[in-house]
């Protein structure tokens, strides 16, 4: 399987006013370097990082360097894709990070996109979905789910893998909508996979979330 990672960490939030992917949970551990720890952690070998244009990337260098002095990412790819419309909605970042990674790379299977806000996510996580996925490869995609208790409901939701038949469609999203529009479509077979820790599906949309992230990140 011909698999790369997708990682969005660009845009603002609209919720926090801010771009809220380098916030630090701790001095020198921007938010969203969790995620990419877990990525590089993961059976996934290639990692597409999407980021906004007044990102200079230092803290994906950091994180990178940190794995690799253990051990962990020594077979790693990292590609920074800069996205100049990332204000205008995730779509944008979408559409860059896959055109460049297909690009680079004609003969993708699949893309697993994992969002840079969700801190908490494990490489477990990323490699259920990739072993689900390559036992089942009928599918156009594999999402986590979880419990919607308000609505009493399940919710799929990134970390996903999408295949290959799934790009033109992610090609053309347009606006502040994301892959998840996507799972409900009629067009396309999928799976939901259930968050064996629906914690780590922690989403850091708002300041009083990232107050909760600094604490849970500090074990308090």
């Amino acid at each position: 399987m011909n698999i790369t990672a997708l990682y969005l960490a660009a845009g603002q939030s609209r919720r926090m006013g801010i771009r809220k992917q380098t916030l630090e949970l701790a001095k020198n551990k921007p938010l969203a370097s969790l995620g990419l720890r877990a990525l590089l952690t993961s059976p996934i070998d290639g990692i597409t990082v999407v980021v906004s244009p007044d990102d200079q990337a230092k803290w994906i260098a950091a994180e990178y360097n940190l794995a690799k002095s253990a051990g962990l990412a020594a077979s790693k790819k990292v590609s920074v894709v800069t996205c100049a419309e990332a204000e205008c909605g995730m779509s944008f970042s979408i559409r860059a990070g896959l055109q460049n990674m297909m690009d680079q790379n004609p003969s993708l299977d699949g893309v697993l996109v994992a969002l840079a806000d969700q801190p908490f996510v494990t490489p477990d996580m990323f490699a259920e979905l990739v072993h689900f996925w390559g036992a089942q490869p009928v599918l156009d995609f594999v999402a986590t789910a979880s419990q919607d208790f308000s609505q009493k409901s399940i919710v799929l939701t990134p970390p996903a893998l999408l295949s290959k038949t799934m790009f033109p469609a992610m090609l053309a999203l347009d606006g502040d909508t994301g892959a998840r529009k996507l799972f409900h479509s009629p067009t396309f077979k999928g799976f939901g996979l259930v968050a064996a820790d629906e914690q780590a599906l922690f989403d850091v949309d708002t300041p009083a979330d990232f107050d909760m992230a600094k604490k849970r990140f500090s074990g308090k």
